[in-house]
């Protein structure tokens, strides 16, 4: 059975004339008699009572009509949705993201997405830089927004925000109340710092540049994930450092500085596979180049 055979039937069974159905088809009057006699012949059921004076469908062409018109709906919707796939306009697009990047650009990128391609399906995965490069690699996600640098073979990167690293402080601290903070103030005073092995980019960046300017920092509570160590720094346990965009998290208890002497900047971009095809994809990476989303 072949979908012109099913093309060909309902063309009748609007008509009941085999010239005007013929027409309507644009096919041969003979063709046509001769596909819907070949359907028949492969159902093995008569779905079409002839005759001289008219033409009409048998009980089990009544019933076959509704299920032949639902085949072909579906088939020209599979049609449709290939075409759009091609184009980039369907299909399923796994994101990942660091949660610095739902404080910067992400969310109006998201919103332009989701506008232009809304039969685009988006899974969106909040998880660390370390985990986004391995679904990458491992094929269970299309794009990550990640901090840099990385160097992952059969990975492409592009930088989309770089931004000073801050120091959150509690706000009776004697730093607080101020816009920036020389890093050498910071020596002597206890850290709340992000676990290496969750934020290994913030991690080092920020002991380098303290060993660079002459100590190494105190850390005495590790942190993995959340927003749970300005609780942390509001009750006193220490000082931490963040992302500048945590500046929107305005939070009792909590003041924020930018570290200077030197700035230490973290570099947000967006990692992606490089022999990737899917046009959902590309289509993501021409909007973000469009947008500008990232102010970069």
């Amino acid at each position: 059975m072949e979908l012109r055979h099913l093309r060909y039937f309902t063309a009748l069974a609007r008509e009941l004339n085999f010239r005007r159905a013929a027409e309507s088809v644009f096919v041969a009057q003979s063709t046509l008699s001769q596909q819907i006699q070949a359907l028949e012949d492969e159902l093995d059921v008569q779905l079409v009572d002839r005759s001289r004076q008219h033409v009409a469908l048998t009980e089990a062409g009544e019933t076959f009509l509704p299920y032949a018109e639902e085949v072909l709906r579906e088939a020209r919707q599979a049609e449709s949705i290939a075409r759009a796939a091609r184009d980039g306009r369907a299909g399923l697009l796994r994101l990942t993201y660091e949660a610095t990047a739902m404080r910067s650009g992400l969310p109006n990128l998201i919103q332009s997405f989701r506008k232009a391609v809304p039969d685009v399906k988006m899974d969106l995965t909040e998880v660390d830089t370390h985990t986004q490069i391995r679904s990458l690699r491992e094929e269970q996600s299309d794009v990550g927004f990640l901090f840099l640098p990385i160097d992952e073979r059969g990975l492409r990167v592009r930088s989309l925000h770089v931004a000073p690293m801050i120091a959150v402080l509690p706000e009776t601290h004697r730093l607080a109340g101020r816009d920036t903070v020389a890093l050498r103030e910071m020596e002597a005073e206890p850290h709340v710092m992000w676990a290496r092995d969750v934020a290994p980019r913030i991690f080092d960046a920020y002991v380098r540049a303290c060993h660079d300017v002459g100590f190494a920092p105190r850390i005495v509570q590790e942190i993995r994930g959340g927003e749970s160590f300005l609780g942390l720094v509001e009750a006193g346990l220490g000082v931490s450092i963040a992302h500048h965009s945590n500046l929107q998290i305005q939070r009792p208890g909590v003041r924020y500085a930018v570290i200077t002497e030197p700035e230490i900047p973290l570099n947000l971009g967006v990692a992606y596979r490089q022999q990737d095809d899917s046009q959902v994809v590309a289509r993501l990476l021409e909007m973000l180049e469009q947008a500008n989303a990232f102010g970069e």
